[in-house]
């Protein structure tokens, strides 16, 4: 189980570094401190090592919000808190290589299953934790479900954004607003 996490780790950091069209297992095993016949002993294919990574990325993103904790919280400091998080989680590591896995894979339908796979339990997770987060705002179950997702199409435009080179001030008043915006709309 340690030498495939070293891989997977390995492939994760490598394809934000990088990005998708310069990883090659040579360097992956490199990375790991590995050889080559260690990917091969544990992943069919390069292929396979990349649904792996896409598992354990949809995994580390799932960590993020605590409903118990975020609820000892002002309704404005819960959504302040929300946002961070989330923005933390699309601008990092994890985020930037799941898009470099995505759009490698985006005409496999292999990878497409993979990646809705792993993410239709996280997103089912996050949905019933924003009702818990929300549930005291003037906002039914529906319209909160909806904010989520403004929120998760909007940070992935902006995290895409974000890999642009001096971009990073334009981001950070988008993300202002938004809150702002948020705030606004579950507290009338």
């Amino acid at each position: 189980m340690e030498t495939r996490h070293r891989l997977v780790d390995a492939t994760i950091k490598l394809l934000y570094e990088k990005g998708a069209a310069q990883l090659t297992m040579e360097e992956v095993a490199r990375e790991a401190g590995l050889t080559r016949g260690a990917i091969q002993y544990h992943f069919d294919s390069p292929k396979s090592l990349l649904v792996a990574s896409i598992d354990e990325i949809a995994s580390r993103l799932s960590q993020h919000l605590d409903a118990n904790s975020l609820n000892k919280l002002p309704l404005d400091e819960r959504i302040d808190r929300v946002v961070d998080e989330y923005w933390a989680g699309f601008r990092g590591v994890n985020y930037t290589a799941f898009i470099e896995i995505a759009v490698r894979g985006r005409q496999d339908p292999e990878f497409e299953e993979a990646i809705l796979s792993s993410l239709k339990p996280l997103e089912e997770e996050r949905d019933i934790v924003w009702q818990a987060v929300f549930a005291d705002s003037k906002r039914n179950r529906e319209e909160i479900k909806s904010w989520r997702k403004t929120l998760l199409i909007t940070l992935r435009g902006l995290a895409l954004t974000n890999m642009i080179p001096d971009e990073n001030d334009k981001v950070s008043m988008q993300i202002d607003q938004f809150k702002a915006m948020f705030k606004k709309y579950l507290t009338e």
